[in-house]
């Protein structure tokens, strides 16, 4: 008995994720971020030197939050995660410069470094003990569905909210930032081999010959996570103040962040059906040339067409989180899992 109940909160963990990743991205604010950081004073280079700062917390946080996933385990990990990603929104209303800011995004940082790759691994490590026969690409591409779902809603709502001053975004935000906390309560641990806590030396040798020395594909699989990776995340950054300088009124950005953020989740809970319908080699391409398309269309094309090259970052998203994402944690064991994933999110970081 005590095994079948074992067994069915497993299987709940899936659904657990699922509103783990759909709460925490209810970013009320982010469709209107831009905004909000020009009416604390800063520019745009301000702005980039902000993210360059909350980038150099998750490069410096990134890989050691990995190994403390793997070696203390994903519950634990994923409640402090909860608790620093609420304790960094705290910063943004009551803030009136950059200094706060910087602090505000360092726990941000903290708390996203200590969620990247332990959310994944969870799916992951409780599917091998379940010896569940399920196609984990699929789980994961659901995964990023509800989390980009999540985003959309935050999109419709912050817009809605910003009507009223980005202000009271910030407020709502601050509450919301939350919930994904409240969540992770009902995440039962995963059963799996664990490093030695106090073998530190042995388990980095381990970790790096696992990673780097065993598969030539898995350092290619990690390179193409950091470049694809890369070339959506600077996009994004640059989408608001593209709406601007092409005549949008703000009133619609709340519109056009739920639709950007829609498009990935609907890319991403077919993206198995794209790599199994394309081939692995045609996907790839494909994934090369959405970011090229994408850059080029927004800097040379008329406004209407350049807006709907916005379309290929979010496109390239919904696939990278999925197919990649699965080929990656397919070739690594449950021990190193976490660490794993938090190397590409590192790199991401290193190169933004």
């Amino acid at each position: 008995m005590t095994e079948e109940i074992q067994r069915q909160k497993l299987e709940r963990n899936t659904q657990v994720i699922y509103w783990f990743k759909g709460l925490w991205a209810l970013l009320i604010l982010m469709p209107v971020i831009v905004p909000f950081f020009q009416s604390r004073g800063l520019g745009m280079k301000d702005i980039f030197v902000l993210q360059g700062v909350f980038s150099v917390a998750l490069l410096v946080l990134e890989i050691p939050s990995g190994y403390i996933s793997d070696l203390l385990g994903r519950k634990k990990t994923l409640l402090l995660a909860g608790f620093f990603w609420g304790v960094g929104y705290l910063f943004f209303p009551i803030s009136s410069g950059f200094s706060l800011l910087v602090v505000g995004e360092i726990f941000m940082a903290l708390g996203l470094s200590l969620a990247s790759g332990t959310d994944v691994s969870v799916i992951y490590d409780s599917m091998e003990a379940l010896e569940s026969k399920k196609a984990p690409i699929k789980i994961i591409g659901k995964s990023v569905y509800y989390q980009q779902i999540g985003e959309t809603i935050g999109g419709l709502i912050g817009g809605w909210i910003a009507l009223v001053s980005v202000q009271s975004a910030a407020w709502v935000q601050m509450g919301v930032a939350w919930l994904p906390l409240i969540a992770v309560f009902f995440i039962e641990e995963p059963p799996r081999k664990k490093m030695d806590v106090k073998s530190h030396k042995e388990n980095w040798s381990y970790i790096y010959r696992s990673i780097f020395k065993n598969s030539k594909i898995l350092n290619l699989i990690i390179l193409n996570m950091i470049f694809y990776g890369l070339s959506s995340l600077l996009a994004v950054w640059t989408f608001q103040k593209y709406w601007q300088e092409i005549e949008i009124n703000i009133i619609y950005f709340g519109y056009l962040w739920a639709l950007s953020n829609l498009t990935v989740a609907l890319v991403a809970k077919r993206a198995h059906k794209i790599e199994k319908n394309w081939g692995s080699f045609r996907t790839m391409l494909l994934l090369g040339a959405l970011p090229v398309i994408g850059y080029f269309g927004m800097a040379l094309l008329p406004w209407f067409l350049g807006l709907i090259c916005c379309a290929c970052f979010q496109i390239n998203r919904g696939i990278n989180a999925v197919v990649l994402r699965d080929a990656l944690n397919r070739r690594v064991s449950g021990d190193l899992r976490a660490t794993a994933n938090s190397i590409s999110g590192m790199g991401v970081r290193l190169a933004f």
